[in-house]
């Protein structure tokens, strides 16, 4: 009896608790692992089936996260920063906050100012444009603090995406030059501590925490050749290892105590000589290339790279900077054991063939996949070895987006509009195609039993039950 005494109240105050949704509050969820708890995830769906509600949202490249009973995404409408609250029953806007931009940025006609994803505690959310600096908004979408960053030198944009530990904020900006990676109070957006990033150039990839979210003892930052270690309370820097990965896309991945990165090839057949490139296009013969001459070429398209200086014309220098910077032997898959206390990390393999650019890998059950252009990749996660490497579907569909894992199943989504359902496990196969008709550049959310999938104008829930 005194037992029973002791228990039966504690019994009734676990049973008086609501329960907790499950997290997807970041980029790619827990840890940015892209992997969820969830079950009973759906195989076959579309706008006809196992549709729990689809709703019209403006566009942008941001993926969902999830707070509570609400998903946060952000987007541009009508020359506006956009921050939305959707209910995740009904799908229905809870609030809607808007910024003013500070300035336009000139950016690759593949991104903008809404591309980096937000984040949340489960009651605020933070958000990042590239126009303005970061923002939080309280649960009611009222603003809370705000902090005005940038100008940036990034021509394909700053797309690290925020992210939290504990009452902290974290914000990595690499950029041409004076890269940064800045840590503030998640409550006021005061500057905890700033860490400069010398060398460290154009990087698109957002940093982890290890060896977990809950207790980090390192934020790990994959950047331009180099993978960085800091401690989150100081901003100290831990460990620095150099020659991996070139201007990384894809972000990095924890399993256990090894990290994997992901740099593709930025250079295959090598960098064109700069004399070359000036006989055809330097039609003034003043030995730079400047926006009109190079307007019918592939140059035009990014020139705001090639300019590294920033005065306006392609010169030499700036030639041999970005071929030097894109010409080297670090590129490929890296898997990197961390590690545990004092020491260095070591690296265990790198594999080198249909290596992914802009989607993340997934690493699960000992098993790495990547994806390049409908090409799907799995290798043993310990050894580097080939498992398997195959198409998805026919073509080579262009995908941006990065695949996310549950119930044994992966969701890969394409720029065509297609979303594809493949089994998991080294020896893969796809399941299952749905057409959604717009394009996807968002990765999409999963938590509680429910498929969050948003594409170019609309955001969609899907579950086994269509509940």
């Amino acid at each position: 009896m005194p037992r029973i005494r002791t228990v039966l109240p504690l019994l009734l105050a676990l049973l008086a608790m609501p329960l907790i949704a499950e997290d997807w509050s970041r980029f790619r969820g827990p840890n940015g692992a892209g992997i969820s708890s969830s079950t009973n995830l759906p195989t076959e769906f579309g706008p006809e089936k196992n549709k729990a509600w689809e709703t019209e949202v403006p566009f942008g490249r941001s993926s969902p996260v999830i707070a509570g009973d609400r998903i946060l995404i952000s987007a541009i409408e009508d020359g506006k920063l956009v921050t939305l609250a959707l209910d995740r029953k009904s799908g229905k806007t809870i609030w809607r906050s808007t910024l003013e931009r500070r300035r336009t940025d000139e950016f690759h006609h593949d991104t903008d100012s809404a591309t980096t994803t937000p984040t949340t505690d489960g009651t605020n959310v933070y958000v990042f444009f590239q126009e303005f600096g970061l923002v939080s908004y309280d649960k009611n979408g009222k603003q809370r603090w705000t902090l005005e960053m940038g100008p940036f030198r990034n021509f394909y944009g700053i797309a690290a995406s925020p992210l939290l530990a504990a009452d902290t904020l974290f914000m990595l900006c690499d950029q041409a030059e004076g890269s940064f990676l800045v840590a503030l109070d998640k409550n006021t957006g005061k500057e905890k501590w700033r860490r400069n990033r010398p060398a460290r150039v154009e990087s698109y990839s957002t940093p982890i925490l290890y060896p977990e979210e809950g207790k980090p003892k390192a934020l790990i930052v994959s950047g331009s050749r180099w993978i960085d270690a800091y401690d989150p309370a100081t901003g100290k820097n831990l460990w620095t290892l150099g020659d991996v990965g070139t201007g990384p896309v894809s972000s990095p991945v924890l399993a256990g105590d090894t990290l994997y990165v992901t740099a593709k090839n930025q250079a295959e057949d090598g960098w064109s000589p700069f004399d070359g490139v000036l006989e055809e296009h330097d039609k003034d013969g003043n030995g730079e290339l400047s926006r009109d001459e190079v307007a019918e070429a592939w140059l035009a398209k990014h020139f705001g790279w090639l300019d590294a200086d920033a005065d306006g014309a392609i010169s030499a220098k700036d030639w041999k900077m970005i071929g030097d910077e894109m010409t080297n032997d670090n590129w490929g898959v890296y898997a990197i054991r961390l590690p545990k206390k004092d020491g260095k990390p070591e690296k265990l393999w790198n594999y080198r063939k249909n290596v992914a650019d802009i989607p993340s890998p997934l690493v699960h059950d000992g098993v790495f996949y990547m994806v390049l252009e409908g090409i799907l990749t799995t290798l043993d996660s310990k050894t580097g070895e080939l498992l398997k490497r195959d198409r998805i579907a026919e073509g080579s569909p262009k995908i941006v987006a990065s695949p996310v894992m549950a119930d044994g199943k992966i969701y890969i989504g394409t720029q065509e509009g297609k979303m594809f359902v493949v089994g998991a496990g080294g020896e893969w196969e796809t399941l299952a195609s749905v057409d959604l008709g717009e394009e996807i550049w968002a990765s999409p959310a999963i938590a509680d039993g429910q498929l969050y999938v948003r594409t170019r104008g609309k955001l969609y829930s899907f579950g086994a039950a269509g509940e």
